[in-house]
């Protein structure tokens, strides 16, 4: 992972470098007795910032690497587990297009298939593996369809940009507040030309105060537009209802909004060889995710060191995101994760534990933070 690291800052050194060259590069006079001009240093430093900026927002929502837990993107050893926890995603992509090739009415499988294009990067396949989704289904499913515009914008076609924007317009019609569509408008917008819109679109998004990965990418963007990011509310993860300040009191429960669907009750704890590392008044974080899926998470909840050991409660009335919550898919993974740097973005020395729970398995899952991130 280091080498990839340092292989990307290269190149990413490199686009600067060829961007801001022609602005420092001092420009001849064309008649005698004139000066010359003077290297354009302030718009070579804001393009520079931007393209760092830009990067590392587009790379933050796009990867799939598990950060909070890198181990994850190791295989397992042979013959661990179910034989599907570890596997590569080409392997998991070859084992859906088997699946499908002997059942193509599958609308669920291929959306799963197009997913896991996307994960790897190969959105023109996405398009086409939605595009059955949606022939199955009737086209008469909303959420769906703007899979498709996104898989659409990420191909970055011209032939498809049209489409895309026509969906994702009439998203917005449907659902002002429509996270996604707000998002991929202004996406759409930027990509135009017309910054005024993307700022719109990305300010009203942040108005709905998104969860906090969402937040720190919109923050980034606008701020690169030039737009004043007001100071940050109480995060949606923090929204969490507490039923007394007795709360903070160890092994109590974490409550929450009255459990919907799928429900998990999660038994967090702390490995008694890392009990000293603990300091009061850290942030917890608890999330759960489809497992090798990128984006926020599917629940999330914020707490402290001082109410360990705890049991929280996530279940489908956490959802983050609209049409994305426990129920909507198979495997979940769980991590709890002592945040020492307060912030959702891991970091060398937090403390973390992580466990997966099964659909249809048992509803109580034990999570025991019990490594030191890297």
């Amino acid at each position: 992972m280091t080498a990839f690291i340092i292989v990307c800052a290269v190149m990413l050194l490199a686009a600067v470098a060829t961007v801001s060259y022609p602005l420092l590069r001092p420009v001849p006079a064309v008649v005698k007795g004139e000066p010359l001009l003077a290297a354009a240093w302030i718009p070579a430093l804001a393009i520079g910032a931007f393209l760092v900026l830009g990067a590392a927002a587009m790379y933050n929502h796009a990867t799939n690497f598990p950060w909070q837990d890198p181990r994850l993107a190791e295989p397992s050893p042979p013959g661990h587990g179910d034989g599907t926890q570890g596997a590569s995603m080409d392997q998991v992509t070859q084992q859906l297009e088997a699946r499908l090739k002997d059942n193509p009415q599958d609308a669920d499988g291929w959306r799963m298939l197009a997913r896991t294009y996307l994960v790897t990067n190969r959105a023109a396949d996405a398009v086409a593996s939605y595009e059955k989704a949606l022939a199955i289904t009737g086209d008469g499913d909303p959420s769906l369809t703007l899979d498709l515009a996104e898989a659409m914008i990420l191909t970055e076609d011209p032939a498809l940009q049209g489409k895309a924007k026509e969906i994702v317009d009439a998203a917005l019609v449907a659902d002002a507040s429509s996270q996604k569509a707000l998002w991929y408008s202004g996406v759409i917008a930027l990509r135009a030309g017309d910054q005024e819109a993307a700022k719109t679109r990305w300010s009203k998004l942040l108005e709905q105060n998104p969860p906090p990965e969402i937040r720190q990418i919109l923050e980034q963007q606008l701020a690169a537009l030039g737009v004043a990011v007001p100071a940050a509310r109480q995060p949606a993860v923090e929204a969490v209802e507490r039923s007394a300040p007795a709360m903070a009191a160890a092994g109590s429960e974490v409550a929450g909004p009255a459990p919907q669907g799928r429900t998990i009750r999660v038994a967090v704890s702390v490995d008694p060889s890392l009990a000293s590392k603990l300091t009061p008044g850290v942030v917890v974080f608890v999330s759960a995710r489809e497992p090798g899926i990128p984006g926020p998470p599917l629940a999330a909840v914020r707490l402290t060191t001082d109410e360990l050991p705890t049991t929280v409660v996530l279940s489908d009335a956490n959802a983050m995101m609209e049409g994305r919550n426990l129920s909507s898919v198979n495997d979940v993974e769980v991590v709890a994760r002592v945040a020492f740097g307060g912030t959702v973005v891991s970091s060398s020395g937090d403390l973390v534990g992580a466990a997966i729970q099964k659909k249809g398995g048992p509803a109580e899952l034990s999570v025991a933070i019990a490594r030191v991130q890297p």
